[in-house]
């Protein structure tokens, strides 16, 4: 197994994220990194309305990561099973066979300035929101979709030694504000490590929709309220999407942010990235032993993911597109009326589960104030999700031969929701 990796040796597994990862993935996969890969924990999520006025606690328990370490550690437990790392590397092409197949990846050392051909019976792509390798495929790949730009975030974040620790409630919480003035189409973030004297803060916003720069609004709306001194800055996109159709096509498999296996609200994507590589490495292994690798004997995969995690994914899309068109306004009224509580959050980021009783609470809600349109959306979107999740767990094909007539549907499903709430996507990616 060979390792391509555009980062030197010592910089493997630095990157700007949140760090911040639900304990039930590790539990989930039936293991744990390291203590020292460790920095913080977190009894819950904490979320903060645009006026901070108002807050709900989502329970469950977290820990937060130090990612340079915490990848440092993932590689070496590579490198112990036999895998070849070339880092320095980058991913030029990829050469197809006359079926079709990949056959050979071709990548170029930056450091000696030099090309490699590298020939493999099997591909993960794994290389990120950009996705090197699935983005020269032939487009009518379906493994090859390309997205819409506003079906990310971009984000920036700063990990500061802060002069005043983080102290009270919010220490023991990941807390997140939702204001549309700081975070436009995304939420800013307070994520505690190290007992509070630690800190990863930063801002989301949505790409493609209005000239938002989250660095800008960063040093603008956040920074001044935590002084301290910076340990390491950077942002990124964040694909904050339904799954790619298919993670496997032909023999190429893609993970992680390059197949979108990232949760659509709050854009974490550690956990779900590493439960769709486990997957992956399940069923590309018994396709090995058994000297077949195509997107028949590798569809477990998509069967598997999508009961797993996709069909979450899918209806948390539906979700994710609604919560960006809303107003601070009615962000506010949800949270100040007690519309959803921590219980019914949990059970929305677990199962995708908009439930009546949050349609209840509105009505109830609604029968003191004025304010209709929002009981009449919220029906539209739970109705919009349950189908998302309809088609991603009982409808989803069976084999791969079918996926064309199904991916059609799915999209018509997606493009009539997005004209029911008034959701301009915008242009497609250029990759």
């Amino acid at each position: 197994m060979a390792i391509v990796e555009r980062k030197p040796l010592n910089k493997i597994g630095e990157r700007a994220c949140g760090d911040a990862i639900g304990l039930h993935h590790f539990q989930e996969l039936g293991w744990m990194p390291p203590q020292e890969v460790l920095n913080g924990s977190y009894k819950g999520v904490k979320i903060v309305s645009p006026s901070g006025n108002y807050s709900v606690i989502v329970y469950g328990e977290g820990v937060s990561v130090d990612s340079l370490k915490f990848g440092q550690w993932l590689l070496r437990n590579a490198l112990d099973n036999g895998a070849t790392l070339y880092d320095n590397s980058h991913f030029i092409d990829i050469e197809l066979d006359d079926r079709g197949f990949a056959r050979r990846a071709i990548i170029k050392d930056l450091k000696l300035g030099i090309k490699r051909d590298l020939e493999a019976r099997a591909f993960i792509d794994a290389s990120g929101a950009v996705p090197a390798l699935r983005s020269r495929l032939p487009r009518e790949y379906p493994i090859a979709e390309r997205p819409y730009m506003t079906d990310y975030n971009i984000a920036y974040r700063e990990v500061i030694e802060l002069r005043e620790p983080i102290s009270g409630e919010d220490k023991d919480y990941a807390v997140i504000f939702l204001n549309k003035r700081v975070a436009p189409g995304g939420y800013w973030w307070l994520f505690p490590k190290k007992d509070g004297s630690i800190a990863n803060i930063g801002v989301g916003v949505i790409w493609g929709k209005g000239d938002y720069n989250p660095r800008l609004n960063y040093y603008r709306y956040i920074r001044g309220m935590y002084p301290g001194r910076l340990i390491h800055a950077g942002g990124g996109l964040v694909p904050t999407r339904r799954p790619l159709p298919t993670l496997v096509w032909k023999n190429v498999a893609v993970i992680g942010d390059a197949a979108y296996t990232v949760n659509p609200v709050h854009g974490g994507g550690r956990g779900s990235s590493m439960l769709a590589a486990s997957i992956v490495s399940k069923y590309l292994g018994k396709a090995l032993e058994e000297g077949r690798v195509d997107e028949y004997s590798l569809w477990g995969i998509n069967k598997d993911y999508m009961e797993a995690y996709g069909a979450k994914q899918a209806g948390l899309d539906i979700l994710r597109m609604y919560l960006q068109i809303m107003s601070d306004d009615d962000l506010e009224f949800v949270l100040a009326k007690k519309i959803v509580d921590g219980r019914s959050i949990y059970d929305l980021g677990t199962k995708a589960s908009l439930a009546e009783e949050i349609i209840l609470n509105v009505r109830r809600a609604l029968s003191l104030l004025t304010r209709p349109s929002l009981l009449n959306q919220l029906r539209i979107v739970k109705m919009y999700m349950d189908k998302a999740m309809e088609y991603y767990l009982q409808k989803y094909p069976e084999t791969p031969d079918k996926l064309s007539n199904w991916l059609r549907e799915v999209n018509d499903l997606y493009n009539e929701y997005m004209r029911t709430i008034g959701f301009e996507p915008g242009p497609l990616v250029k990759w």
